[in-house]
């Protein structure tokens, strides 16, 4: 189980890092608004809500991923 643990893991951290980066490139596509991704992650840029979502469902893995190492840590420290 500690196994599969551990590769759920990496499946949702990569899948959220892809996930945030669709988010990313449809919005640079859309608005060739190239500097715009970079200030995304600490200014407010007009995001379509299907550019939202791709970005939230991101993060969303992502953090999933981070609670999830951390709980793998705190149970099974041998991996």
């Amino acid at each position: 189980m500690d196994m599969a643990l551990f590769w759920v893991e990496k499946l949702m951290l990569v899948g959220g890092i892809l996930l945030v980066l669709t988010g990313i490139m449809r919005y640079g596509r859309r608005s060739q608004d190239w500097k715009g991704v970079v200030t995304m992650f600490y200014k407010r840029i007009p995001m379509t809500v299907e550019e939202f979502k791709w970005y939230r469902l991101g993060i969303s893995c992502i953090l999933f991923a981070v609670i999830l190492r951390i709980a793998l840590l705190t149970f099974w420290p041998a991996i």
